[in-house]
């Protein structure tokens, strides 16, 4: 192994690990000691549970569908290795002798750990969902949690993280379906740290379809060359470098400009240090002349009228015989935003934009919160009963039953485990008794392939006849208890 695999095999593994909860501390949600602390009985009966994103994203072309991502660094939260048994062990003298909230489950937890020989135990949990890459429609579960009710329980808090590689791998595909591959990810200034750069950037790979993804994110392109390339140009630290007061302003930034060429090959000029519109054309027109030879000089424009702006370079360089020249835009893309400049060029221009490349930064982080999606992690299984959870607010019903999900045509079916469902079985196996079985595990290809068959595939979904009949029972005692409530009051 060389030098670079090694260090890139160890940056991948270190990412990874840093996912893993606190060191092993077992830690969740205060109510979830409270709860399985009350009935130690109950907290060690079999449940399942299930994760539903009960909203789409309020975006033009979205339509309700999500795009599943995230299992490589949200089950390792949990999964990543065995848990040790010192740490519950600490978990067990602070909660009960330090803590605020003196309850933990900790009969529960004693007999998992004696069930396992050694130092170190695997929490007895199963999980079934949708693979990565699987177009899924809001509403419809994505992940089943099954195993000791109490255990289940104390993961929800990580697995309702599942909202954020689903958002950037949807987001991912949207701005695909606007721009193409031809479009660049400039938000690494805009992730909140290391971890969701990297975590970010793979799932807007999967979400892109398996085109190589354009970022300005070193350690992704080196940490996964074979998903990422990086991109990068001149900015405006650089063009203002040479400014002071014995030159004019026009002058300095032409010379930066001019310097920054010279010694390279391909650039995208940032024309609007000063005027986008007189100065920075007018200094980029010159620069690309002197090097007309050099035919991967661009124009980069980011802030004001830019869909006006990309005419009139593009009109410019063209009467000035400075053809086949890319036009880099930024400023607050989307793909709306894209859709808008390519509908401004074709009208006032008469072609199709191919010279036009969007770069996207700060869209990525947009309403990127639980809410957006309205991530729900409910109980739906006890033993052999089912359980849902009512609400007065339309769609924040859950499902009862151990869920699976499977496809007929255009329509998901949403069933028990216990039927037989004529269709493609939808889930897949990615945990076993806590141990990581992800089938795809960190093969992101094979689920930004599964993106391009499956994005426009699912249209409607329903239920199968047992969740059904569940659900009408449900309703039906639902509103016998609304009765009863009425003649007591």
């Amino acid at each position: 192994m060389n030098v670079l695999e090694d260090k890139r095999n160890n940056m991948i593994k270190e990412w990874l690990g840093r996912w893993f909860l606190l060191g092993g501390f077992i830690s969740s949600d205060t109510y979830k000691r409270t709860m399985w602390e009350s009935d130690e009985a109950l907290s060690a009966t079999w449940a399942a549970y299930h994760l539903t994103l009960r909203k789409g994203l309020p975006e033009t072309g979205a339509n309700n569908r999500l795009i599943m991502a995230g299992h490589e660094w949200l089950l390792r939260q949990w999964f990543l290795r065995p848990i040790k048994k010192i740490d519950v062990e600490i978990a067990i003298l602070w909660y009960k002798e330090h803590s605020a909230v003196p309850a933990f489950p900790e009969k529960l937890f004693r007999d998992i750990m004696d069930k396992q020989t050694g130092n170190e135990f695997y929490l007895p949990i199963d999980i079934w969902g949708f693979p990565g890459g699987q177009t899924f429609l809001a509403k419809v579960p994505c992940l089943s949690f099954e195993g000791l009710g109490g255990v289940v329980s104390f993961i929800e808090p990580q697995m309702c993280r599942y909202y954020g590689p689903v958002i950037h791998a949807t987001k991912g595909r949207l701005m695909f379906e606007a721009a193409g591959a031809r479009h660049a990810e400039f938000a690494y200034r805009s992730d909140p740290d290391e971890q969701m750069a990297l975590a970010k950037n793979l799932s807007l790979y999967i979400g892109n379809g398996g085109n190589k993804l354009l970022t300005s994110c070193d350690a992704a392109e080196f940490m996964f060359p074979e998903y990422f390339k990086t991109i990068g140009t001149i900015g405006h630290e650089f063009a203002g470098a040479l400014q002071d007061f014995l030159k004019g302003l026009d002058e300095a930034e032409f010379k930066a400009m001019d310097l920054f060429v010279s010694r390279h090959e391909s650039a995208s000029l940032l024309c609007d240090l000063i005027d986008a519109e007189t100065v920075g054309l007018e200094n980029a027109i010159r620069v690309m002349k002197k090097y007309s030879e050099k035919n991967k000089i661009g124009i980069r424009v980011d802030s004001g009228d830019i869909a006006a702006q990309c005419v009139q370079y593009y009109l410019r360089m063209k009467a000035e015989g400075i053809d086949n020249r890319t036009i880099v835009f930024e400023d607050e893309v989307s793909p709306d935003k894209i859709r808008e400049v390519f509908g401004v060029f074709r009208e006032k221009i008469g072609v199709e934009p191919i010279m036009l490349f969007p770069g996207a930064g700060g869209y990525y982080y947009r309403s990127f919160h639980r809410d957006t999606v309205s991530a729900a992690f409910k109980r739906s299984m006890t033993g052999d009963h089912p359980n849902t959870k009512f609400s007065n607010s339309p769609g924040k019903e859950s499902v009862p039953g151990q869920v699976r999900i499977y496809g007929q045509g255009n329509t998901m079916i949403v069933a028990d485990a216990s039927e037989k469902i004529d269709g493609e079985p939808l889930f897949v196996k990615l945990v076993d008794q806590g141990r990581i079985i992800n089938p795809e595990d960190m093969d992101f290809r094979s689920q930004a392939e599964r993106v391009n068959r499956t994005w426009r595939q699912y249209e409607r979904f329903e239920y199968s006849p047992l969740i059904t009949e569940w659900r009408r029972r449900f309703n039906t005692m639902r509103s016998e208890a609304q009765e009863r409530a009425k003649i007591v009051r």
